[in-house]
């Protein structure tokens, strides 16, 4: 979307989270991706910290999972307190570093998603993926998740994108996204832009007009403080 000034910017950010907050307080599943991250690693192998060691919360101030060209993974992390951390790709350790670490992780299978799970000797892990599900015909559609809020907890990854170009997306990419539990498209572009290049959406997954510039939608919008409660359990973790 091409946003013409400051204010349709945050019009847009308001509709956005306005229609989450409104799916996830009548009970619904979450939009756009599984809460669950699909094909995230699960809990075996972790390793439980004896209790009186227990640091509480995510004891991660930053993280990051990127994939190279050749397919390899670099995960990064700071976790001021702990002793050591585990990297984990599904079940098995692939890394292992300090309290501060940059590792590569080289030769995991092929998978729509590498997930990652770093397991703290002391405090709750974090699971994390490469922001970019790097698709070939909307290269900026990416994971809103993965970011550490002022009071310390973290955004889930898996569960809200953003993008632009959605009307370039190839038929694999579409393929690609409806594997990875895509369910809801909120397209926020004004009737010129929708008409001239619609977007397209997996099999499946709904597709919602939410103009970001249509006053008569935006000014409609309000949330109360169990909508937005509702938001943060969907979306925060720690």
């Amino acid at each position: 979307m091409n946003c013409h000034s400051a204010a349709a910017v945050l019009a847009a950010r308001h509709i956005a989270v306005s229609f989450v907050a409104a799916v996830s307080a009548v009970g619904a599943t979450v939009p756009l991706a599984a809460a669950e991250p699909v094909g995230a690693p699960t809990t075996a192998g972790r390793h439980v910290p004896p209790a009186a060691d227990a640091v509480q919360g995510i004891p991660f101030t930053d993280a990051t999972v990127t994939q190279r060209k050749n397919r390899s993974f670099t995960v990064s992390w700071k976790a001021p307190g702990v002793g050591s951390v585990t990297v984990y790709a599904g079940d098995r350790a692939v890394a292992h570093g300090g309290a501060e670490a940059i590792v590569t992780v080289r030769g995991l299978p092929a998978a729509d998603r590498q997930w990652f799970r770093l397991v703290p000797d002391r405090g709750e892990p974090l699971t994390l993926a490469d922001r970019s599900l790097h698709l070939q015909g909307a290269a900026n559609l990416r994971d809103v998740g993965g970011c550490r809020t002022a009071d310390g907890r973290w955004v889930k990854m898996g569960v809200l994108y953003r993008s632009n170009d959605l009307h370039a997306l190839t038929d694999a990419d579409l393929a690609k996204l409806q594997r990875l539990g895509i369910r809801t498209d909120f397209d926020l572009r004004m009737p010129s832009q929708r008409t001239k290049a619609p977007a397209r959406v997996p099999a499946g997954a709904r597709y919602i007009v939410a103009d970001a510039f249509d006053a008569r939608l935006r000014d409609g919008l309000s949330l109360s403080e169990r909508d937005l409660e509702r938001l943060r359990e969907a979306l925060l973790i720690g």
